[in-house]
This record gives C-alpha cells, sequence and structure tokens, in this order.
C-alpha cells in the first residue's frame, strides 16, 4: 500500500521521523519514490542533528564537503559542479575594505542528484562554525593555504579562513533555500558584525520571514539585527535573547521586535537591566492573550513590577519563571480584582523573592492548574506559605522551596492536601559544624509524616537545619505507604548505620543498591536513589566517595 501513497502523505509520515537520521536513511533505500520524499526530511536539520547525535568527525567533514559542493553551483537547482568552489566575499565592515574571489581546490567531484542547501529549514551559526571548524581541521597544509580570504584584525590566518567559509555557506543557506523557520545567531566581540546582520544578505528577505524559533546570544551589537528583524518577521513564535546588546541600552530594538510578532509565545531573555526591563516588560504586555511561557534570568527589575503589567495582558501563561532576579516589588494582593495567571502550571522563583502577599493571590487564582512550583519561600520570610499553597493547589506534583526546621510541621498540611506530590525538594541553611540539637524533635518531625506521606512520592529531599537518627528514618521507611525512588537528608550519627537501614528496606522491597557514597563529615549528607529492578539491570552495585553519603537503589 505504502507504493500508492501520494508524495504530501508520504511527506507527512516520514515527518515524523525528522529528528532519527537513521530511520530516514533506511527508508532512502526502498525505493526511488521514497528517496526523493526523503532527502528533503533528511537534510532539513542537518547541524542540529551532527551537533547532538552520536555522528563522528568524518561524517561531519563529508557533511561540509556537500555543501561547499553545493555552493561551488552558480545555478541554483543545477546539479552539475566544477571541480573547485567559488565563493564570492562582500565585505561589510571597516575590517574588510575590499572584494575578492576565494576559490576553493579539491579533487575532481562526483555530480550531486540534489541541491542539497536549499533543504535546510533552520540552523544554529555557533554549529555552522563548529562543523567548518571540523572540516577545516582535517584538510591539509596544501588545501588550507589555497584559501583566500580577507584579514580580519585581531583573529590569526585560520580563523579568518573559518569564518570566511561560514559566512559565505550561511549566504548561500540564505539564498537557496525557500524557509528559514529556526534561527540562533551568536553576538560576540570576536566574531565579525556581518554574521548578526544576515537579513541584508541576498535572498534572507524571504527566508527569513517564515522564522517560528529565533534565538540571540551574547552581548555585543545588536540593535541593526533587531532593526532588520522587526521589519521582515512577523511569526516569531519563540524568542530567546541572552543579552539585549551593548547598542540597545534602553531596549528600544528588541522592544519593536517584541512588540511586531503576531504569535509569539514563548520569551526567554537573560541579562536584563533596569531601565531595559521596563521597556520589554511594556512590550510583552501588548502581546495581548497570546503568551503561554515567560522566563527571565538574571534581570534587574529594582524599579519595575512586572506583574502588574503582566498580569492583565497574559491570562493564558502556563509558565512563569524569574531565576535570580533578586527581590521584586509588587502590590497584587488578594483583592487584586483581574484573575492572575489562572492556567498557570509552572511556576520557578529560584533566586528571587515576591512579598508573601502576592505569592498567595498566584496560589489562590493559578488554583487547581499549578502542578509545579519552585520559591525561595523560606519559613521565616513567608510565614506559613506552604500551608497556604497547600490550602490552594491541591493538585501539586512538584515542590522545590527553602524551608527551615521551624517550618517543617507545615508538612503536614502540605502532604493531607496534595495527593499527587511526586517530587519535593526542601532546602535551608545548613550548619558550618556539628551542633547540639533537641534530637527526638527532629526525629518525631520525619516519624509524624509517615502517616500523611502521599501514595504518589517518589523523590523526597529534606536538606536544611534538621537532621534525623537512623532509627528514626527506619521507622519512617517501615511505615511509609509512598515508593520511594530517592531519599535525601541529614544524618545524625554513624552513616553507616544509615546506610544498613536502607539495605533492610531495599531487601524488603527486593531492590538492588546502584550506588552508595558514603562520608563521615561533621554532619552526614545522606542521598538514597531506589530504583525498581525493571527501570535498569545494567549498572551493578558500586561504592565511591564523595562530601555526602549517596545511595543509589536499582
Amino acid at each position: 500500500m505504502a507504493a500508492y501513497l501520494t508524495s504530501d502523505c508520504l511527506t507527512n509520515i516520514l515527518s515524523y521521523f525528522d529528528s532519527d537520521p537513521h530511520s530516514l536513511h533506511s527508508f532512502l533505500l526502498v525505493n526511488r519514490y521514497w528517496c526523493i520524499n526523503t532527502v528533503p526530511i533528511l537534510w532539513r536539520r542537518t547541524f542540529y542533528l551532527t551537533a547532538h547525535g552520536s555522528f563522528s568527525s568524518k561524517s561531519r567533514c563529508r557533511l561540509i564537503s556537500t555543501y561547499l559542493s553545493c555552493l561551488a553551483s552558480n545555478k541554483q537547482n543545477s546539479p552539475n559542479l566544477d571541480s573547485s568552489i567559488t565563493i564570492t566575499s562582500h565585505a561589510s565592515s571597516s575590517d574588510m575594505t575590499r572584494n575578492k574571489q576565494n576559490h576553493f581546490s579539491f579533487a575532481q567531484q562526483k555530480s550531486l542528484t540534489f541541491d542539497y542547501v536549499s533543504f535546510l529549514r533552520g540552523f544554529d551559526y555557533f554549529q555552522v562554525y563548529y562543523a567548518i571548524g571540523n572540516w577545516y581541521a582535517n584538510q591539509s597544509s596544501e588545501k588550507k593555504q589555497s584559501i583566500d580570504f580577507i584579514k580580519i584584525f585581531g583573529m590569526d590566518d585560520d580563523e579568518c579562513r573559518k569564518f570566511m567559509i561560514t559566512k559565505e555557506l550561511i549566504k548561500c543557506i540564505l539564498n537557496k533555500s525557500p524557509i528559514i523557520d529556526y534561527l540562533a545567531l551568536d553576538s560576540e566581540t570576536t566574531i565579525p558584525s556581518e554574521f548578526t546582520s544576515i537579513g541584508k544578505f541576498p535572498g534572507a528577505t524571504i527566508c527569513l520571514s517564515y522564522i517560528r524559533t529565533f534565538i540571540c546570544r551574547g552581548s555585543s551589537k545588536k540593535l541593526d539585527l533587531y532593526i532588520v528583524l522587526s521589519k521582515i518577521c512577523r511569526n516569531v513564535e519563540n524568542m530567546t535573547i541572552c543579552g539585549i546588546g551593548e547598542d540597545d541600552s534602553n531596549a528600544e530594538g528588541l522592544s519593536n521586535l517584541i512588540r511586531k510578532q503576531h504569535h509569539l509565545r514563548k520569551f526567554v531573555l537573560w541579562d536584563g537591566t533596569n531601565e531595559q526591563m521596563s521597556k520589554v516588560i511594556k512590550a510583552l504586555s501588548d502581546n495581548r492573550e497570546k503568551m503561554k511561557y515567560l522566563e527571565f534570568r538574571f534581570c534587574n527589575f529594582e524599579n519595575c513590577r512586572p506583574l502588574e503589567s503582566l498580569a492583565a495582558a497574559c491570562t493564558e501563561l502556563t509558565t512563569l519563571k524569574f531565576i535570580q532576579c533578586g527581590e521584586i516589588s509588587s502590590n497584587i494582593t488578594l483583592s487584586f480584582s483581574r484573575s492572575l495567571f489562572p492556567d498557570l502550571h509552572d511556576l520557578d522563583l529560584q533566586g528571587t523573592h515576591f512579598p508573601a502577599d502576592t505569592l498567595e493571590t498566584i496560589f489562590h487564582h493559578a488554583n487547581i492548574n499549578l502542578i509545579s512550583i519552585n520559591i525561595e519561600a523560606d519559613s521565616n520570610q513567608h510565614f506559613r506559605i506552604i500551608e497556604k499553597l497547600a490550602t490552594n493547589c491541591p493538585n501539586i506534583t512538584k515542590l522545590h522551596a527553602r524551608l527551615s526546621k521551624n517550618g517543617m510541621g507545615q508538612l503536614n498540611s502540605l502532604f493531607r492536601s496534595c495527593k499527587r506530590l511526586e517530587t519535593i525538594i526542601l532546602q535551608g541553611h545548613l550548619p558550618n559544624r556539628i551542633f547540639i540539637f533537641a534530637q527526638d524533635a527532629n526525629d518525631d518531625l520525619l516519624i509524624n509524616l509517615r502517616e500523611v506521606i502521599p501514595a504518589s512520592l517518589k523523590k523526597f529531599v529534606v536538606k536544611t537545619d534538621c537532621a534525623f537518627t537512623s532509627s528514626a528514618v527506619d521507622t519512617f521507611l517501615r511505615e511509609c505507604k509512598a515508593d520511594l525512588n530517592r531519599l535525601e537528608f541529614i544524618s545524625y550519627g554513624s552513616v553507616w548505620q544509615h546506610l544498613n537501614v536502607i539495605k533492610r528496606y531495599a531487601r524488603k522491597h527486593r531492590l538492588e543498591i546502584k550506588q552508595q557514597i558514603a562520608v563521615k563529615t561533621l554532619y552526614g549528607f545522606n542521598i538514597y536513589t531506589l530504583l525498581y529492578p525493571n527501570e535498569k539491570k545494567k549498572e551493578m552495585s558500586s561504592i565511591s566517595r564523595s562530601n555526602h553519603d549517596s545511595y543509589n537503589i536499582q
């Protein structure tokens, strides 16, 4: 029946294997019809596959050689090649003041059946440059010397040659590929400026208008790139900016690019200053009811209240992350009239602090939809915040929070309310030396949890100013209803007594210890990982040393 499939139908089926080059290669060999329909899919994400797959250096060299052969052809659809590759360079900076033809001489090459460059639908500049560097390193000295280049200030001749080849190959891709839906660029002082001005290359206006995912790394000049892309791109869905750019100090260029997008769903930003963030938040607010994913890392919101601006606009937001953003002010309280992220299911505030009232309001509005949360909510700063989370969000499956021994009692309410918990990680201040504490009270904290712990819990980590004896751990495990696959806590007493408890637990549940790490320190870290036998059978039990105790059970 496969022989009677139309080309569109067969292509749609084969598209499900676009990240499986080995299967696609097998499909090539079925017959000529399958080959013609498989080749465009196999060559759609070549640089991604070679960068993330198990491809040899020789395979990467062949890939670049094939692309350079395509580049050699003057006619876009002609499979006939000369014995050499001619590249015309166009200088666009003060360091490149002349145009010149570079001839890459090779042995007589076979004619290519397809114009492989035209099939490429996305690329990462770094992956292209890395692949070309791999190819260049395997060329003879004679071939390297035969490559003419334009000297770039501050670079040696080999780097200049690799940059020149990279530039010309990217120009060829943009000229021949009808659609580029994925683009990732690097903007650093060591990279010539024309790589962040690729929108001016021949054919770029057409193919770059189809970009769906745009990534730009580096902190060098980016303003020209923002200006060019804002003129030709309207349908970017995923945007990741790592460093706004030193020439866009007020984020005017980036903000304009954001506003021009009609379907922006995911936005990630690293390293935004206080002046830049107010403009970016305003631009994001203009994409009303479209945003699904927002992530900010190492951004400064000192004089900016982002939640107030985003609340009205991002009503369909499902993921919100403020990571290492420090203190963020907010006037949002439970009396907040608008619905605050009602569809939110993932909240990550690692290294970021919101007022307790704001957190409670987010919990209240997200309600049953919130399933994963990472908060810097120490009990001393956010009184009973874990209990408030338990009251409002019964469907939580993953919780990562800061909690001291004084706040551990909140876990009782959390476990009684949240019956779907799978992972709970509690971290807090750890002592610098051994200390005297109420041993019985600490043991009771763990023992009392055995009756209310959800049966769904798999990972339970308590790394704070709370330690337990081996007898308490034994009692907890013997009567615990959950099938834990990881248990981590601070030990009180001999770490080997704790290990014996874990061994008994493993034997009782017919588990095997895959890995165990134990070192007696001033206070003992004990990490226990329990895996069912059918999950992994190849690795044998082993013992190694570290600054904490680790037990992995298979």
